[in-house]
């Protein structure tokens, strides 16, 4: 079941399958250091999905400046391959549609997946930065299309 829900609503457990998700994948599956938990989150609408009361997918949606943000786009490694990834990032843009209408989105994606998310309209700007220790691209989709549910 996917909902959004600000930090103030989530629910103990929910942050607590939030931060382990997030620091099982971009800490130790990936093998960064890093400074996970910022205060983004506290501002951030946190996108999940739920399948009996565990975590398979999340993201985080925030504004950044002049534009609308996400990060933190984690898939549970159970439900990699599976095509939960395309419905996260197609959540991920109706939920900004819907709390953020007519607002350009800009992102820092990693590099090895910067195919992906030129699947749903997004075009690199630039060249490759280095983001939370690891290369990065910074992509934009500008007044991203309606999008249903």
């Amino acid at each position: 079941m996917w909902e959004v829900k600000q930090f103030k609503d989530l629910t103990k457990d929910e942050i607590f399958q939030m931060y382990k998700l997030r620091s099982e994948v971009f800490v130790v599956e990936q093998d960064r250091l890093y400074q996970d938990v910022d205060d983004i989150d506290l501002t951030a609408y946190h996108l999940l999905n739920l399948e009996d009361n565990i975590l398979k997918a999340y993201a985080r949606i925030f504004p950044e400046d002049d534009h609308i943000s996400f990060g933190r786009v984690v898939v549970s490694k159970q439900k990699r391959g599976t095509g939960m990834g395309g419905k996260l990032v197609k959540k991920i843009l109706v939920t900004i549609k819907n709390e953020f209408p007519n607002q350009n989105i800009e992102i820092h994606a990693e590099d090895y997946v910067q195919h992906f998310y030129e699947k749903f309209g997004f075009k690199r700007i630039g060249e490759v930065i280095t983001f939370n220790n690891s290369p990065h691209v910074k992509m934009v989709l500008k007044n991203q299309p309606a999008l249903k549910h």
